[in-house]
């Protein structure tokens, strides 16, 4: 996005096309050209707490947007490319730490009306990006540090997209 540029609809709807792609191009570690391998190894050990930690904050932030669908079903196609990226950020990461359980966050309470709901969703999403972040930088592994820069790229995009929403023009 160019600074002083506002997102526009064609950015967002591209940028909701082309993520899963980027997505699935993510993996912790390349195939090795030894054998054919495409496994992702696990990230060192300094690592594991720090992708636990994201991988909460993910489930979070899907419950979140999840509760704020059910809630105010008319943000569905809204909302459903972010739920998207959470769940291909989620595969992704959840098979990098063995030991990690995916945790099962209590259900958010989530306002029922539309500008209650997507400011909740914003705020959840700000914090996922902050802990994503955090994660990039914290990575002692430069395949994850490149694979959570994704995350936090797309997690960016989507929460600008939702902050770019007028007040009673949320309906793209």
């Amino acid at each position: 996005m160019v600074p002083g540029r506002s997102l526009t609809r064609r950015t967002t709807v591209g940028t909701a096309l082309v993520a899963p792609l980027l997505v699935a191009a993510c993996d912790i570690d390349p195939p090795s050209r030894d054998n054919g391998s495409v496994d992702a190894a696990p990230p060192p050990p300094e690592d594991s707490e720090l992708v636990t930690a994201v991988v909460a904050a993910l489930v979070r932030a899907l419950s979140v947007v999840e509760a704020a669908t059910l809630s105010v079903p008319d943000l569905t196609p809204l909302l459903e490319p972010v739920a998207t990226a959470h769940a291909s950020h989620l595969e992704v990461l959840e098979g990098a730490v063995a030991d990690a359980d995916v945790p099962t966050p209590p259900p958010p309470r989530i306002p029922p009306d539309r500008a209650g709901a997507l400011t909740a969703v914003r705020r959840s999403e700000q914090r996922l990006l902050r802990e994503v972040r955090r994660g990039c930088a914290g990575a002692a592994s430069g395949d994850l540090a490149r694979v959570l820069a994704s995350m936090a790229a797309s997690t960016a995009q989507h929460a600008a997209a939702l902050g770019d929403l007028p007040a009673g023009q949320e309906e793209s």
